[in-house]
């Protein structure tokens, strides 16, 4: 029998990967900051900026803050908050994207998806609001609190600390982009579950505003070039490492990439950036070149949202 504890305020570690945040990062600690026990701002940005003296006055050491001054990657700043969580004996670790705005009752929503499966599932992601396609990921039309899933994304994500040692943390060599789809099936691979809560928990969008609107699809994700880059490289690689396990689920993102590649070439902005960019990552997934990119076309595009 699973003996981890029920998830609460009392246990859960949250950690939020930050890179030159917005002006609305504070208030968006402010709303998950009384539902946990601790939360980890673990920032990329190249010069430090930790939270102002008034909100770490106002929450003591609840809110802890690393400063890498260098941008090691999403999957590096996501092992450093997971680290902690262990070193506090914390069992519980909450993944957030800097610009996720979670509702007051988020930690009570997942661990009512927790509690409510059997078997116990080792992650539970969060059913999210997108204000840019004003629909949720998951219809909330069911009693059930959760409901069975491959993969879920980072943001919003509730994972068992323990589970995540288990099978190594978060890929590095991912740096950014579908490194939680990877951790996702890694999970699964070792005999654990993967389940989304029904009830929304956060408002949250995949990408910048800006994409193309297509019929049945809604508005697509808009990525600058060097996260085209990354999507197309770190997809072939999980789709290789997977197939035999998930073939359904890796045949859907191969075709989701073909289908992104064809929406990038004739309505995106850049076009000819954006599928340069691809291609890269195309070639350096076949050739298992992993890590930072590499290209020095596309290292001018820097991000400034995660």
């Amino acid at each position: 029998m699973d003996s981890t504890p029920l998830p609460s305020s009392a246990n859960v570690c949250a950690v939020v990967v930050a890179y030159y945040p917005d002006e609305e990062f504070e208030a968006r600690l402010q709303a998950i900051l009384p539902q946990v026990a601790r939360l980890v701002v673990v920032d990329n940005s190249l010069e430090a900026a930790p939270p102002s003296l008034k909100l770490r006055t106002a929450w003591g050491d609840r809110l802890h803050y690393m400063g890498n001054c260098a941008n090691r990657g999403v999957a590096a700043a996501l092992n450093q908050g997971l680290e902690y969580a262990l070193q506090q004996g914390l069992p519980w670790l909450l993944t957030l994207d800097q610009d996720t705005q979670c509702y007051p009752d988020m930690v009570g929503i997942l661990g009512s998806a927790y509690e409510s499966s059997q078997p116990r599932p080792a992650v539970v992601g969060s059913n999210y609001f997108d204000p840019l396609n004003l629909r949720l990921k998951v219809p909330t039309d069911d009693e059930a609190e959760s409901l069975e899933q491959k993969t879920v994304i980072t943001s919003g994500s509730l994972v068992n600390a323990c589970v995540a040692r288990l099978v190594n943390g978060f890929r590095d060599d991912y740096f950014i982009d579908q490194l939680d789809h990877e951790f996702c099936l890694r999970v699964r691979a070792h005999g654990y579950r993967v389940v989304i809560s029904r009830r929304p928990a956060m408002a949250h969008s995949v990408g910048r505003p800006g994409g193309a609107r297509l019929p049945f699809l809604g508005l697509l994700p808009n990525h600058p070039p060097v996260r085209k880059y990354y999507i197309a490289r770190n997809t072939l690689v999980t789709v290789a490492e997977y197939w035999r396990k998930e073939p359904a689920w890796c045949l859907r993102r191969l075709t989701r990439l073909v289908l992104g590649l064809v929406e990038m070439a004739l309505l995106e902005d850049h076009r000819f950036t954006k599928v340069r960019a691809f291609w890269g990552g195309v070639m350096d997934g076949l050739r298992r070149r992993m890590g930072p990119c590499r290209r020095e076309s596309l290292t001018h595009f820097h991000e400034t949202t995660l």
